[in-house]
This record gives C-alpha cells, structure tokens and sequence, in this order.
C-alpha cells in the first residue's frame, strides 16, 4: 500500500515516465513513417504504467502485467509488415488493450476481466486518463513542499509557454532572433512549432494520466453497467421451435454434402452452374451463417425462463449440443470449398483471412458448447472469444502470409494451375522480395505483366532509424538488386508508392 512518506516520490516517478515517454513519441512518432519507432514507444508507455504501478504499491497486478505486454508484443507487428490494413489494426488493437490496463488497474485475476469491458474502453479509459492527468497538473504545485519552490514552479508553469509563443512569433520578424533559433533547433530534433509540441502535450496528457490512475488508485474500479430493465424471456415452446427448425435445415445441409461425396450431382439442377462451382462457392456465406445461429444458441441461453423445468432444460441442451455439432461441420465444409476454391484458382488475401476467421469460429463454438456442458454461459465465454481473436489476429501480423501466397501461387503455375499475374503484382512490400526472387519461375507473359508492374512502383524515400520496417527495408534491398525493364509512361502514373 502507499504510504504517505513513498506518496512524492510515487509523483516524480510518475511524471518523469511520463514526460520521457510523451517525449520520444513527440520525437519518432509524428509526421513519420510506421516503422519501428511505433513498438518503441508502446513499450516505453507500457513500461511507464508498469514503473509508476510498482512504486505506488510495490508490485504490479497479472492483467495489467498481461495487457502491456500482449500490446507490446503485438506493436511489434508495425515493424514487420506494410500490407494493409494490418498497421491500422495494429494501433487500434494496441489502444484497447492499454486502455482496457488503465480502466481495470487493481484487478488482481485475469478472471476479473470481461469482454463487455472491451465496449467501455473508447469511452471511459479517455475520461479517467483526462481527468487524472488534470488532476496531476492541478496538484502539482502542492507536491512541492518549499512555498518558494511551488512559486518557481508555477511560475514555470505559465512564463515557459509563453516564451515559447512569443520566440516563435518574434522569429520570423527579426534576423538575429531567426538565426539564434535556427541554430538551436538545428541541435534538436526537428520539433516544428505548434503541430509537434500540440502532439506533445497530448500524449503527456495519456501518459501522465494514465501512470497517475496507476499511482493512485489503489483498488480496482471496473465500470458498473446500468441492469436491463426487466429480463429478456423467450418461452420454452418458442426456443424448442427455433431451434428445432435450426437444426433440421443444417443437418439436411450437411447430409446433403456427405451424399455429394458419395454420387455428386453432375449440374445444378439446371442453373447453368455446374456442381464443381458450387462447391467452391459459398464459403462466406457458410461462415455468415455459422455466425448467426450461435449467436441465436447464446441468445436463447440468456433468455431461458427462470422457471424452466429440468426436462425443459435437458431438451434444450440436447438441441444446442446437435446444432453446435452441425455448425461445426458447416464450418469444416466451408473451410473445405476455400481449399477448392485455391486449388482451381489460386492464393489470395481474402482466403486466407476467410480460413483464419473459420478456425476463430470453430474454436469459439466449442468454447461456447463447454460453456453449454457446464449448465450456464459464463463472463468467461466473451473473455475466451476476444482471446482467439486476438490470438488469431496476432498470428496474422507475425507471419508474413502475402510471401506464402506468392510461393503457393508461383509454385500452382509450375504445375500448370491458373495464376494471376496482375493479383499478385498489387500485393505490398511484404511480398516484393519474395516475387522478384521467384520471377524466372513465372511464365513468361504473367513475368512480364510483374515485372513491368514492378518497374514503374514510385521508390520510396529513405527511412529514418525510427522508421526502419522489416518489410519495407527487405523491399528496398530486392528492388535495389534487380535489373528492372523499362517503364512505359502510360503505367507509372498509376502505380502507389511502396512503403
């Protein structure tokens, strides 16, 4: 616990992190290239959090201690990759899960998390960082304990800013004050006034107000959320019908996929779309449906009516149990028609990301059948699911999928399979070094649609320290060491710079 004689000491600590960590963001984050520089300061906030956490109270809590360094772990993606929208997902998922540390500092289980904490994060872990950091400058002159040295540091406080101001103004009026300031700012970092040091106050602003909630709040405060008024219920009759009726149409679908395995159809009975197609159609809408029929099994379970008899319950049960095993076979056939469907034509992102969401659902819904198993769904249902998909999400990041899709495609054409030379050639840096590697294994009219279409990519400028990313740099080097052929006009205006 903190005492009242480690309380100063818990304050400096906390707003030097602070002002450290605001600072190297100001520095390597804004206005530059995603890069490195974007991990470097996740972990430095992180780290921030962690310190001012541990000198408060002496020792940091699992789930905080879990959330940075899944954050962290997870930045490091912004280094590694380039495709889109990956980066932007990045910085999303990385907000969440510090924002979902802030809101829940004191929780002393990772049990104690819900996922229904994850939709109150845009929206309280703002407020308690703005208000805690308010709080912080507010105070701080109290924190001094000399009235002298609390008149000097507010002075500080509202002369600094004002010089500031009136420099930059006076700067562009007068030669030698110009040339004084140039001289200075040619020692530092490129801070151009106002929009870097507007940047700079406000990740003060989270960093100072998140490692005061860190400092200060000694038990946890999760978000009370206002009761539904009056519990949803949805009778026995009507829950024994919607799910009866669910489970007779998947299971007539999955029946009718095992007889095709036995004696396929030769067409579609007459639509002109011979069975072959189908089957390698559909798989989104497979999944779609999967999504829905579980989330109707847990709606159902919610809204159980509390005076259901044991019979009821076991009916019931026996019906979630024979969709979830339906879903789970609607899932694999789905699964199954993305295979075929890459088998005749080939490796794309979409696919890939299509077989990832898949194998999310097929483990949530068995998730959600141990939760059946067990009488009720509990809060850890939701916490597991945002596990998976943030686990899935995380394994899309560190693996460099564009560079499979190139070699599983390149390799389909040396065995005679279709490729699609115009797909590939739109794909980022992170599959550049892989293609120009490959490129003598191409056929040489998809070759030249590659190659042309690489020549004229707008090479991009060279990166800062800060900015260096492991694909965009691997990117560099390949387009560096290969002999391109020349561009015509008519393509280099349309082709993106490649990051």
């Amino acid at each position: 616990m903190t005492t009242p004689t480690d309380q100063p000491r818990s304050t400096k600590i906390a707003w030097i992190c602070a002002v450290i960590t605001a600072a190297l963001g100001a520095t390597i984050l804004f206005s530059a290239e995603a890069g490195i520089n974007w991990p470097i300061w996740v972990a430095a906030a992180s780290g921030s959090l962690i310190i001012a956490r541990y000198f408060a109270v002496r020792r940091v809590e699992t789930p905080m201690l879990v959330l940075c360094a899944w954050a962290t772990v997870l930045s490091i993606g912004f280094a590694l990759t380039t495709s889109p929208p990956f980066p932007g997902f990045i910085v999303l998922a990385d907000a969440m899960l510090l924002g979902l540390a802030v809101i829940t500092i004191g929780a002393e289980r990772w049990s104690d998390l819900s996922a229904k904490l994850l939709a109150a994060v845009p929206f309280l872990a703002p407020i308690r960082v703005a208000g805690a950091a308010a709080q912080e400058v507010a105070g701080a002159p109290r924190s001094v304990s000399s009235p002298r040295s609390r008149a000097l540091l507010r002075g500080s406080l509202l002369t600094i800013p004002l010089v500031i101001v009136l420099v930059a103004l006076l700067a562009s009026a007068d030669p030698i004050i110009n040339w004084g300031t140039s001289r200075i700012a040619s020692w530092l970092p490129d801070w151009s006034f106002p929009p870097r040091l507007i940047f700079f106050v406000f990740l003060l602003t989270l960093t100072l107000g998140a490692n005061a909630l860190a400092m200060r709040q000694l038990s946890v405060r999760l978000p009370q959320y206002p009761g539904v008024p009056g519990r949803l219920s949805i009778g026995m009759t009507e829950q024994r019908m919607i799910l009866s009726s669910a489970a007779v149409i998947l299971w007539l679908f999955v029946a009718l996929q095992v007889s095709y395995l036995v004696h396929p159809p030769p067409s579609a009975l007459g639509t002109g779309v011979t069975f072959a197609e189908f089957a390698r159609r559909g798989f989104g809408e497979l999944s779609f449906a999967a999504t829905i029929v579980g989330a109707i099994i847990i709606l159902l379970e919610y809204a159980r009516p509390l005076d259901a008899t044991e019979r009821d319950r076991m009916t019931l049960e026996r019906l979630d149990f024979a969709l979830l095993i339906a879903l789970e076979l609607i899932l694999f056939s789905a699964f199954r028609r993305v295979l075929l469907y890459e088998e005749a034509y080939g490796f794309t992102e979409a696919r890939v990301v299509a077989q990832a969401y898949m194998v999310v659902m097929a483990l949530a819904l068995a998730a959600l059948a141990w939760e059946i198993s067990r009488g009720s769904i509990s809060v850890s249902f939701g916490r597991r699911v945002a596990e998976l998909a943030l686990g899935a999400f995380t394994v899309l990041v560190f693996w460099n999928f564009q560079a499979w899709i190139v070699n599983r495609n390149v390799d389909r054409a040396s065995g005679g399979g279709q490729f699609d030379a115009s797909y590939l050639a739109t794909l980022s840096a992170d599959a550049t070094p892989t293609l120009i590697k490959r490129l003598p294994e191409i056929p040489q009219p998809q070759r030249d649609t590659i190659q042309t279409r690489l020549a004229c990519r707008r090479k991009p400028a060279d990166r800062r320290w800060f900015e260096w990313n492991r694909s965009a740099a691997a990117a560099s080097d390949a387009l560096k060491s290969w002999t391109p052929p020349p561009c015509p006009p008519r393509v280099r205006s349309l082709e993106p710079v490649v990051h």
